[in-house]
């Protein structure tokens, strides 16, 4: 009983605050009349305004809510560094052909592909083939400068082991080696498509510096685009794609977001990559110290999310609406005392 009493007090100050904030020229006593004449439509009215009240605010709340989650992020670039860590502590193989493997036990440097060769080395034969196991936690930069050979370095937790093509091990070496696949051309012209499955974190290019490491390898062009859920359902809407330029370097917040994608190399420069990337947010490193920053907002919701949009509008119909029907309401008072 209270709670049924406390609901009707509730709807009719609703009532009341309607009627007096949509009547004008209450000194006429409209206010009056149209309460007293329908009391009934004008409690169906203040129930339909607390519900539009209720939804309105579980709409912002919604809105907040998913402006600030996780968008994904759709890059496909061609470029000639990529930094992977896989996710997986038993990450796919790598393919090889006419490959090359260079390795240093006691030497920590970073990886230059244009440093002289290690200290020891193992080549195979043009015609042999096989994969490269890596085990535990890894970091792997792939570097193709011009169309030159595709440099792997890996650093490992454990050794490396590497196959041929029966699947037969044929021999294991430390957790650090430079892996070149060299006369990539001869592979593409015989019609073989290498590529490797990305299943981590990436990062894609390197900011142009001044100091020797700049010849590591650039972005060369390519494009970012985000994708986000919309409102209301699980279908989702894109922003307009950004466009890479030359020099540019990707990186993805958090710094491990759930990344997929694919990495291959045809006969023009450096590598190809797609890759799909669940995070916060993209920043695009640019030289001297500039960032472009893309990221799931409320601006670019409102700019492309339909569903919003829709809502939105049939929101702001319903306060004309009322509006509407009380006036003719009034209007009908009027014409039925002049009669």
């Amino acid at each position: 009983m209270k709670i049924a009493k406390a609901f009707n007090t509730c709807t009719s100050i609703i009532r009341d605050v309607f009627l007096a904030a949509l009547v004008a020229d209450p000194e006429k006593k409209q206010f009056f009349y149209i309460k007293k004449q329908y009391p009934r439509l004008l409690q169906f009215f203040s129930i339909l305004l607390c519900i539009y009240v209720a939804f309105l605010l579980f709409l912002i709340a919604k809105i907040v809510i998913t402006s600030s989650s996780k968008g994904s992020f759709i890059v496909t670039a061609r470029t000639e560094r990529i930094e992977y860590s896989p996710e997986s502590i038993d990450p796919p193989r790598i393919a090889f052909r006419n490959a090359t493997f260079y390795w240093d036990e006691e030497s920590d440097a970073d990886f230059d592909p244009l440093a002289p060769v290690a200290s020891k080395s193992k080549s195979l034969p043009p015609e042999v083939g096989g994969t490269v196991q890596i085990q535990g936690k890894s970091t792997i930069i792939f570097s193709r400068v011009g169309k030159g050979p595709l440099h792997i370095q890996i650093k490992s937790s454990n050794p490396i082991l590497v196959f041929n093509e029966n699947d037969q091990k044929i021999f294991s070496l430390p957790s650090n080696i430079d892996l070149v696949l060299n006369d990539l051309s001869l592979l593409t012209n015989k019609g073989v498509a290498w590529k490797y499955n990305l299943d981590g974190p990436l990062i894609i290019g390197r900011v142009p510096t001044f100091g020797a490491d700049q010849f590591n390898g650039l972005l060369l062009d390519g494009e970012i685009q985000m994708v986000a859920k919309q409102l209301l359902s699980g279908n989702h809407y894109k922003v307009e794609p950004y466009k890479l330029q030359l020099g540019d370097e990707i990186q993805f917040v958090p710094a491990e977001p759930r990344t997929s994608g694919l990495l291959t190399f045809d006969g023009d420069r450096g590598l190809q990559v797609a890759a799909i990337v669940e995070a916060k947010s993209a920043t695009i490193k640019k030289f001297r110290d500039t960032h472009l920053k893309i990221q799931n907002n409320l601006w670019s919701k409102l700019g492309k999310d339909e569903e919003l949009v829709i809502t939105w509008a049939i929101m702001l119909t319903v306060p004309g609406f009322l509006v509407f029907i009380t006036r003719m309401l009034y209007f009908h008072l009027q014409m039925n005392s002049n009669a």
